[in-house]
């Protein structure tokens, strides 16, 4: 997905993300801006938002191409994410992986970028006082647990904003 000129970035993870084992978490920090665009286009009165909210997970680079990971907004901390479905936001294979993330003729060596809509889960969390509006936590869980050497690296977790057309 390529997004619009006037989307809009509200925050993001401070360093790349290694997924191994059971999965790992990172933490998105919104700016104050972002902050305060996501709760006025989240908690609009008239129940549509004024904006689609995405959760963009880039550049992820590995060798491991059979991998589907799960994806969680704000699960509890130590919770079984299975336990929570209403929080998965989406589920990424990785197919390609090895390929995309290797420099040759036809690949720059960037890895996969994946985009989720996550407005309608931002929505209900932010209607359940179940967000804090200034860190999304952001888990990321493999189907089948990967061996620690998978190598696995998501660069980027961000939350960006596009106005609704």
């Amino acid at each position: 997905m390529t997004f619009p000129k006037d989307a809009e970035l509200l925050g993001s993870n401070s360093e790349e993300l290694e997924i191994k084992g059971s999965g790992a978490h990172t933490l998105v920090r919104l700016s104050a801006d972002g902050r305060r665009k996501l709760v006025a286009d989240l908690t609009n009165t008239a129940g549509r938002s004024r904006s689609r909210v995405y959760l963009l997970l880039g550049n992820i680079r590995g060798a491991n191409d059979a991998s589907v990971l799960n994806v969680y907004i704000n699960p509890p901390e130590g919770a079984h994410t299975g336990e929570h479905p209403d929080l998965m936001a989406g589920a990424v294979g990785l197919y390609g992986l090895r390929r995309a993330s290797i420099q040759s003729g036809q690949h720059d060596g960037s890895g996969l970028t994946f985009v989720l809509d996550v407005t309608t889960t931002l929505g209900e969390l932010l209607t359940t006082k179940s967000l804090d509006a200034d860190v999304i936590r952001v888990s990321i869980v493999p189907q089948r647990q990967l061996q620690d050497s998978a190598g696995i690296v998501v660069a980027r977790v961000s939350i960006v904003s596009v106005p609704a057309q």
